[in-house]
């Protein structure tokens, strides 16, 4: 609960105290980064640590990231970072199955960035969320296809070609590996 609410008082203690440059919140540019930064090491650290792992801890943390994020948009909506914090949020959006953030988020970097280098990972995530989060599977095709076709030689649009192949095919994850076909003729 601690690691919950520490971020959270950090932003209403950064919002009280006056600042020169400040935004409506009351927070500054790198103060909204700075906040975005912690919240999602705090995320990644529970995230990616198969020990510390508690996806009701998640959402909280989500809802801390997308309360900086949202800040960070409609106060500084030209921030050079914008595009990398954007899809960095939506896939810790994507993480905790929301499904309407993660969109939001990657849609926004792909629409309001489109020559920015991070779009082909926003755009791939677009698809994984329909994917995955909504179930969307026609929907996740048609995101993997414009991406591979806007972006063909990325790795991103790489991986979508085969996300379309899998979910065309999905028997091909069923084909058993070389080893494993070895193991039955020897048996």
């Amino acid at each position: 609960m601690k690691k919950i609410i520490i971020p959270f008082v950090a932003g209403i203690i950064l919002m009280s105290c006056g600042a020169g440059d400040k935004a409506s919140t009351g927070l500054l540019e790198q103060d909204l980064i700075a906040g975005i930064e912690g919240v999602r090491a705090k995320f990644n650290n529970i995230f990616e640590n198969p020990k510390d792992f508690d996806q009701l801890a998640l959402k909280p943390l989500n809802d801390s990231l997308v309360y900086f994020v949202d800040a960070l948009i409609s106060e500084y909506p030209n921030s050079a970072e914008l595009p990398e914090v954007l899809c960095r949020a939506g896939v810790a959006s994507l993480n905790v199955k929301n499904s309407s953030k993660a969109i939001q988020f990657l849609s926004y970097v792909a629409d309001s960035f489109p020559n920015h280098k991070v779009v082909p990972k926003a755009m791939y995530f677009i698809g994984r969320t329909k994917e995955v989060v909504l179930e969307d599977l026609e929907g996740a095709k048609e995101a993997y296809k414009i991406l591979y076709r806007s972006h063909p030689n990325t790795v991103w649009g790489m991986n979508a070609r085969t996300s379309v192949e899998l979910i065309l095919k999905p028997t091909m994850l069923e084909i058993p590996t070389v080893i494993e076909a070895i193991d039955t003729i020897a048996k």
